[in-house]
């Protein structure tokens, strides 16, 4: 199941200010623009009905839809098209490096079938459009067999460092530390803790944060900074790597890769199928600041999926 598919989503969306209905086992999400209506949101569905559509756009005056579909979102009669998920892998994506003809077929008719219907590919997305998926189905053994032989090489190196992992549930040092690296590194001045804190309480009970500490601060110090930490948090069956931040020398003493990979173990050891990396750079969409973290995040041998994109349709919000 998809992250934006899960009740806990749908929390952390209204606690941001979203209306957010559920129908037919699919949640939209409504967000009203003063003066001007409402935008709805249907994201990674199982299904998409343009009946319901038209009649939430309706009751909220909506002016803009947002379809964000897998390839394996199934359109109501109306429209017309149902896609045979037996042709594709992982059910929702198909791989870019070796795209059988059976996807290739199904995200071109995918993007005909929404064009009909009045939506425009946007240029840009709102989720990302692709990404890397671990299957931890497999054994760690076979995990670091896939992965590059770097990043085999920085998980030995920071482990041979002696540094320190550990599992918390301190999501304010870790929204703190996260806004603190993306200040300093980016310039990232708008904050993030609000959106960092509100997705931690909606899946409080389905989230893990890995930080990783020097080797001298075993004792967990409260004054002592970190080096890496990672925030993900789970669906029914997948984790999905959400947040993560590191100090340039955590970089240098590979503790990224050490902080990614805990994190990957303790999903496995959840019981959870897949570790998604939510998000690599798309020649679609092309982000060229995303170049540099989707190598660190292919790095680790995943399959590579993707997604058909953004599609948006305006109307007259009566």
């Amino acid at each position: 199941m998809d992250l934006r598919q899960t009740p806990q989503y749908s929390e952390y969306l209204k606690s941001l200010n979203w209306i957010v209905e559920e129908i037919d086992g699919v949640y939209y999400f409504i967000k009203k623009i003063w003066l001007f209506g409402s935008v709805i949101k249907a994201q990674r569905p199982k299904k998409f009905d343009s009946t319901t559509i038209e009649q939430l756009a309706k009751k909220y005056r909506v002016f803009q839809v947002i379809l964000e579909p897998t390839l394996s979102t199934v359109f109501n009669s109306k429209m017309g098209f149902h896609i045979n998920k037996k042709n594709l892998a992982l059910g929702s994506c198909v791989g870019t490096k070796n795209r059988s003809s059976s996807g290739v077929w199904a995200m071109s008719n995918v993007h005909k079938l929404i064009i009909q219907h009045g939506y425009k590919l946007a240029k840009s997305s709102y989720l990302p459009t692709k990404t890397t998926v671990i299957d931890l189905k497999k054994s760690l053994t076979k995990m670091l067999q896939k992965m590059h032989h770097k990043t085999r090489y920085n998980i030995k190196k920071s482990c041979n460092l002696q540094l320190t992992t550990y599992n918390s549930k301190d999501i304010l040092s870790f929204a703190d530390f996260w806004q603190s690296c993306a200040l300093k590194q980016r310039g990232m001045y708008l904050s993030q803790k609000k959106e960092i804190i509100a997705l931690y309480k909606a899946f409080e009970k389905n989230c893990s944060i890995i930080f990783v500490f020097p080797p001298t601060t075993y004792n967990l110090k409260p004054t002592t900074f970190p080096l890496a930490s990672v925030f993900s948090v789970y669906s029914k069956d997948t984790a999905f790597y959400m947040y993560a931040a590191a100090t340039p020398e955590g970089k240098k003493r590979f503790a990224p890769t050490l902080a990614a990979w805990e994190s990957i173990k303790l999903a496995k050891k959840r019981h959870l199928k897949y570790y998604d990396f939510e998000g690599v750079f798309d020649e679609r969409f092309p982000l060229p600041s995303w170049k540099g973290f989707s190598r660190f995040k292919l790095s680790f041998g995943g399959k590579v999926v993707e997604y058909p994109g953004s599609y948006v349709k305006f109307r007259l919000p009566v």
